[in-house]
């Protein structure tokens, strides 16, 4: 038991010493991780990328991505990363952002735009996990979620205590604090195109063409690392007074930019 509790101190002290502020946001976050490791992380996964998938030759794709990632890049407030904007040729509907500002959009993503402002909000979002540092934030809980399956399996000896804590944590906090992260991305992501210039409209009617069914259960919500579409977009529709504003007090309106 006491050994229980020392841990317990450590990690208590370690809760209230590791701590960082979102940018854009203002979130205090725990941060056990450095991003120099981090970025080292970031910049292996992307060389292993560029091995698997050839750059795309659509010139209108890579200028539009170019375009979006230096206005970006010019309001992120981050002059640490080197930050770089690839398209993969590839029919995957995705994109990401690496720690570091390592950012990929796949052509098959970039069939589905209309316009440079539709891209900047997605390129955004990818942006805002990177500048969150989501990535390294969910490394810090693992890591506590592991000690605490430690300390619980010290403690009481029983596997149906250590499988109630493991359910117990994922369902309660490992799974929750994943949509956290969406949702604050989104948020991010809406501020950041409309810093650049960029309407922030661009990003609901982009979502909208893709929502999924309307009659998602909550269950399949609690279960997803990604919060639901229907709850997506209207969490988007709350932040938007928040990003015309910005958008507002944006010195270049870029609107929608190209078509793509």
């Amino acid at each position: 038991m006491k050994y229980i509790l020392r841990s317990l101190m450590v990690v208590l002290v370690a809760l209230i010493a590791c701590c960082r502020t979102v940018p854009h946001t203002g979130r205090t976050q725990l941060m056990l991780t450095s991003s120099q490791e981090e970025n080292a992380l970031g910049l292996k996964a992307f060389n292993q990328y560029k091995t698997k998938f050839n750059r795309s030759s659509n010139a209108t794709y890579n200028q539009a991505l170019a375009s979006c990632g230096k206005a970006l890049v010019a309001v992120s407030g981050n002059s640490e990363f080197a930050w770089e904007f690839t398209v993969f040729d590839s029919k995957t509907q995705n994109a990401f952002c690496l720690p570091g500002g390592k950012v990929a959009v796949y052509s098959g993503l970039m069939d589905l735009m209309n316009n440079e402002a539709e891209l900047s909000f997605v390129v955004a979002h990818e942006v805002a996990h990177a500048l969150a540092r989501h990535s390294g934030e969910r490394m810090s809980w693992s890591y506590l979620q592991t000690l605490g399956g430690s300390l619980v399996a010290s403690a009481f000896q029983n596997s149906m205590y250590n499988e109630m804590y493991k359910q117990g944590t994922e369902l309660g906090v490992m799974l929750p604090f994943s949509r956290s992260d969406e949702y604050e991305a989104d948020r991010m992501g809406m501020l950041l195109m409309a810093k650049a210039g960029y309407n922030p409209k661009a990003a609901v009617e982009f979502w909208s063409r893709f929502v999924g069914t309307p009659n998602d259960s909550f269950l399949d919500g609690l279960m997803s690392t990604h919060p639901r579409d229907v709850d997506r977009i209207e969490a988007m529709k709350k932040n938007m007074a928040e990003a015309e504003a910005a958008y507002a007090a944006a010195p270049v309106k870029r609107g929608y930019g190209m078509s793509i």
